[in-house]
């Protein structure tokens, strides 16, 4: 029986691998009432079906951007076999070439193969991969003009041990760089060990984990030996190596992390690291603060790692709400980012759009507003604009704008208004 399963968007975000590290992931994914519960993300493969055979669950995945393709070929599915005895999910998958491949994956138009044979050490030498077995690799090949050899696919079938008992995963593919490396990807979420993630819960990506967890201050940079910070690191699930990302900012304290998760902040990119630290002053600064100092940080995924997005993070800033003065809590100014509903609301805004595309943007400022030297409340300077003047967006801030008005006499005059003063950012 097919299992009804949800779909909801994640952006362009992950790979197929994360499909699996859901269906995988949870104590209760092998429920014998509900054979695979999870939602479906939006992925390079989506579920076809999702049925139940004794003890033994059986998810099968397709390409899902081939819904209308005629081409056998484009829409081969993966097989993902997992239950608590391995002689059972075997004998549901059934390595058998009369089958061309097996039990569950015929190749099409097995009656023209040149060639069904076992593949070659060096071939089988690419799949291997840390806590997988390959059980079968295949070669196979259709005939081309004059009788050469054409058209040909590698079909591999691998088994691997997880806390929820065994996976069996078997695929074909053309076995170019592209698809080894994405099916190298898949297995390795499935039997990837969830890092200790003590100061946020670990975000899953599709090579790895990213992990928060507490780090003791060097001595230079603590005023107690117990002060903590925050390291952010990824973890590889092909290896385990943990790689630094970042330390969050310790501003007299350790603060805690808000808010994490993965967006796409260009179109056709990869999604970039969102992170939101807060932290309780503590000090008297001069100014009115009222609660929690927020901080935004933006790291995007590059070949090398996750590194630093510094326009980005600038763009989102840092910041805290300020009262009008020590006796009351009247608002002068409030931080915008304090939550991930509220970043991906402004990326998927227009404003944010016309400024990561560099657009040029004309705006009308709706009251009489103050000019700041920037984009900080106490550096206010003399200067103001009215009702209606027209303004040039020159940058962003933390719910700042950087403009420039032109004087009725042609002098250009920069500086910094609150966004809301001029109906941008």
């Amino acid at each position: 029986m097919d299992c009804f399963l949800k779909q909801r968007g994640f952006g362009a975000a992950l790979k197929a691998a994360f499909v699996l590290s859901l269906f995988l992931g949870g104590a209760n994914a092998f429920a014998e009432d509900q054979p695979c519960p999870f939602d479906v993300p939006q992925t390079d493969l989506k579920v076809a079906s999702c049925v139940q055979e004794g003890n033994v669950n059986i998810l099968k995945l397709v390409p899902r951007n081939e819904p209308g393709s005629t081409n056998d070929f484009d829409n081969l599915p993966t097989y993902v076999v997992s239950g608590k005895n391995l002689q059972d999910i075997l004998a549901v998958v059934g390595i058998d070439s009369a089958r061309r491949y097996n039990k569950l994956i015929e190749v099409p138009h097995a009656e023209e193969l040149k060639e069904f044979s076992d593949a070659a050490p060096t071939a089988k030498a690419l799949m291997k991969q840390r806590g997988w077995t390959l059980l079968d690799m295949k070669n196979v090949i259709y005939p081309g003009p004059d009788d050469v050899e054409g058209f040909s696919l590698t079909c591999n079938t691998l088994q691997a041990e997880t806390a929820q008992g065994f996976v069996v995963v078997s695929q074909c593919n053309t076995f170019y760089e592209e698809g080894v490396s994405d099916l190298k990807k898949l297995l390795a979420r499935i039997t990837c060990e969830p890092p200790k993630s003590e100061a946020f819960p670990a975000l899953n990506t599709d090579s790895g984990t990213i992990v928060f967890n507490y780090t003791k201050l060097p001595e230079n940079e603590s005023q107690d030996p117990d002060d903590v910070a925050i390291d952010v690191d990824f973890v590889n699930c092909a290896d385990g190596a943990k790689k630094n990302i970042a330390g969050l900012p310790f501003l007299a304290a350790t603060g805690a992390v808000k808010a994490a998760f993965l967006a796409t902040t260009k179109p056709g990119a990869e999604p970039e690291l969102i992170i939101i630290h807060a932290v309780g002053i503590r000090a008297d600064t001069g100014v009115n603060y009222l609660g929690d100092y927020y901080t935004v940080h933006v790291y995007a995924n590059a070949p090398a790692g996750y590194v630093r997005d510094e326009r980005l993070s600038t763009y989102f800033g840092n910041g805290d709400d300020i009262a009008r003065d020590a006796e009351s809590e009247e608002l002068v100014y409030t931080f915008p980012y304090k939550t991930a509903d509220a970043i991906v609301a402004k990326l998927n805004s227009a404003a944010y759009k016309h400024w990561a595309a560099g657009d040029e943007v004309k705006l009308t400022i709706n009251k009489k507003t103050s000019i700041y030297s920037s984009p900080v409340l106490a550096e206010v300077t003399k200067m103001y604009l009215i009702n209606g003047d027209s303004v040039l967006q020159e940058g962003a801030e933390a719910g700042f704008l950087k403009i420039m008005f032109k004087t009725p006499k042609g002098k250009a005059i920069r500086g910094w208004v609150l966004c809301g003063d001029a109906d941008g950012c």
